[in-house]
């Protein structure tokens, strides 16, 4: 199996149950798949050596964790700087995403808080950082869809 070479029908299968619950053991998906445990092992042993699985995590509940209010933060700043503004912002807890784009502006974030006054700190901050020259946010009123990845 190459880096270039497309996923068959059986890597689709075993990273569609892993998708779903990450936790699945190989004999589940043994016995969902009908295909053997060392099989298994080594279809997702050839995923992680070529990068398509990149490691487990954990997904959390927000809202029960008392991060109830989420923003999409777009920011404009000086182009010499972006990579260093974006990279400095990845180190703030409450930056969940951060995409560098095409268009007016210069990146998105997606950001979540705890309170109001989280908010209003978070972005008066941001816009007194040198190289930022504007922001633009919107609260999130509900999320239909939040991944990271394709969906196979």
């Amino acid at each position: 199996m190459k880096k270039e070479k497309a996923l068959d029908e059986i890597d689709r299968d075993i990273l569609r149950i892993l998708q779903s619950n990450a936790r699945e053991s190989y004999r589940e998906i043994q016995d969902e798949l009908g295909i053997s445990i060392g099989t298994i092992h080594n279809r997702i042993s050839k995923l992680k050596k070529y990068g398509v699985i990149e490691g487990y995590t954990l997904k959390l509940n927000n809202e029960k964790l008392g991060y109830k209010l989420t923003f999409l933060i777009r920011i404009n700043c000086d182009g010499k700087f972006t990579e260093k503004i974006l990279n400095d912002l990845t180190k703030i807890p409450e930056v969940c995403s951060i995409f560098h784009t095409t268009g007016e502006q210069s990146a998105a974030l997606i950001c979540r808080f705890k309170e109001s006054e989280d908010v209003h700190k978070f972005i008066r901050d941001l816009n007194q950082k040198e190289y930022i020259t504007r922001t633009n946010s919107n609260m999130i009123l509900k999320e239909y869809k939040n991944s990271s990845y394709v969906a196979l």
